[in-house]
């Protein structure tokens, strides 16, 4: 016996089977996933970028900003999620490295 099954009559009738599917949509649309997304620079962390020569530099530089944009096609929709701050978060760490090597590249 299904739970679907409104009137017990051991069958479940279009109008219940129409009724269900709505009820496994309307769950499903109240569902909300969550992706976080992880971006290193393949030079490591913390990394000091006064050590590195000019392209070593240039070639991070490039690597960061190629991550910038792909991580800009990741905004999540609500501005006021969670994931919206942590990938908000993600984008300031990256525009920060970034400025920081523009900078030394142009001293």
């Amino acid at each position: 016996m299904s739970i679907f099954d409104f009137n017990r009559d051991g069958e479940v009738s279009s109008s219940e089977q129409a009724f269900r599917l709505g009820a496994i949509l309307a769950a499903l649309s109240e569902t909300e996933a969550e992706v976080k997304i992880t971006i290193k620079a393949s030079t490591g962390g913390d990394e000091d970028y006064e050590s590195m020569d000019r392209d070593e530099l240039e070639s991070l530089l490039e690597e960061l900003q190629e991550q910038r944009e792909d991580l800009e096609d990741e905004e999540p929709d609500d501005p006021c999620s969670d994931a919206y701050d942590e990938w908000e978060e993600r984008c300031e760490e990256l525009d920060e490295k970034i400025e920081e090597i523009e900078e030394l590249l142009d001293d």
